[in-house]
């Protein structure tokens, strides 16, 4: 018991000070915009479009989610991908019960393997249809959640080859291979 309140009062001590290292420095940091305040532009995300009427939109009408979200160009995309899905579905069902006849008047193995081909291709058009509607409804889903997403030079990410010495001591080669991330924030 005793160990733990001094472990936490140790703790607690070594922390105070980074946190008012950090304290001071944003504080030299809003001073320091304060006097750039004639210069300095602080956008503020937009947090005003909303991800479930986008979401609303995409299920009462397919491509009305991605016009909501200003991606025009994707509603002929849903469209065209949502007509030939449906005229696969009707094509293979209109297929299916032609089978379904002639499977009915003579039934043989031919027909009965057309029966089977055509039921498949007409379930799969099926599950297709829901697959793209879904898909759709998905991109909405992501474009609404994304709107408001900053993607400006500030930000930047780098993947580089690295070569670093080992710190076991019975190391033959004494290098290890590796990558390196390092992200970048550039200021303005």
């Amino acid at each position: 018991m005793n160990r733990t309140i001094l472990n936490v009062l140790l703790i607690s001590l070594l922390i105070s000070p980074a946190r008012c290292q950090e304290s001071d420095s944003l504080a030299v940091t809003r001073h320091n915009e304060l006097r750039r305040a004639d210069t300095l532009v602080l956008e503020q995300p937009d947090f005003s479009h909303s991800a479930s009427k986008a979401i609303m939109f995409a299920l009462v009408l397919p491509g009305l989610g991605q016009g909501y979200n200003g991606k025009y160009y994707k509603m002929p995309i849903v469209w065209a991908a949502l007509g030939a899905v449906s005229y696969a579905v009707v094509f293979n069902t209109k297929m299916y019960r032609q089978s379904s006849l002639d499977y009915a008047l003579t039934p043989d193995d031919t027909n009965e393997r057309y029966l089977r081909f055509w039921r498949r291709n007409m379930e799969l058009s099926y599950i297709g249809l829901i697959a793209v509607y879904a898909l759709q409804v998905l991109d909405a889903y992501v474009d609404a959640q994304l709107y408001s997403w900053d993607v400006n030079d500030n930000l930047s990410m780098r993947v580089t080859p690295s070569l670093q010495p080992l710190m076991a001591p019975s190391s033959l080669t004494g290098q290890s291979y590796g990558l390196t991330c390092s992200f970048n924030l550039k200021g303005k």
